[in-house]
Parts: C-alpha cells; sequence; structure tokens
C-alpha cells in the first residue's frame, strides 16, 4: 500500500527509462501526526519537524498495523493542500 504512483507503471519500466513519481489528489486519513524537536533524521534534507501519517481513507481499521501509512512531511517543498472533509 503506498499513495506514490509511478507513471508508467513500475511493472511496465526498464533500466534507464524516465518516470514521474507522485502522490495524485487522494483523500486520505491520518492514523498520526509526528512532531519532532529537534528535527527527525530520516536520510533526508532537510530533516521534518510535522509529518503526518496516511492512508487511503476507505483503508480497513483492521489492517492498521505498526507501520502502515505514508509519511507527509509538512515542511516540504513539494506542493500540498490539505483540506479537513470531517472528524471522527
Amino acid at each position: 500500500m503506498s499513495l506514490f504512483k509511478t507513471d508508467p507503471e513500475p511493472w511496465n519500466l526498464h533500466v534507464g527509462d524516465s518516470c514521474l513519481v507522485g502522490i495524485p489528489e487522494t483523500l486520505v486519513r491520518i492514523i498520526d501526526i509526528g512532531r519532532y524537536d529537534p528535527p527527525q533524521d530520516v536520510g533526508w534534507l532537510p530533516r521534518p519537524h510535522t509529518m503526518l501519517v496516511v492512508v487511503p481513507a476507505d483503508y480497513p481499521d483492521e489492517a492498521l498495523f505498526e507501520d502502515a501509512g505514508d509519511t507527509i512531511d509538512l515542511d516540504s517543498a513539494a506542493p500540498l493542500a490539505v483540506e479537513l472533509v470531517s472528524r471522527s
């Protein structure tokens, strides 16, 4: 399970091919919020201060496990729009 998608699909790629990688507009559920002071060392720079852990909105609760979900760095340079749709 990953929100990140490639175009073309990974199984259609060969060594040396180019592809686009991103997250299409997706309705997600936030399952955790990580706040780090000092910023967390996750292997990339700049180190994140706040990260959301998200799963697709229709992801079943019984399928959640400790490392479920993708992380989104709120301080990233990548474009991000967040809109509250509902609160459980």
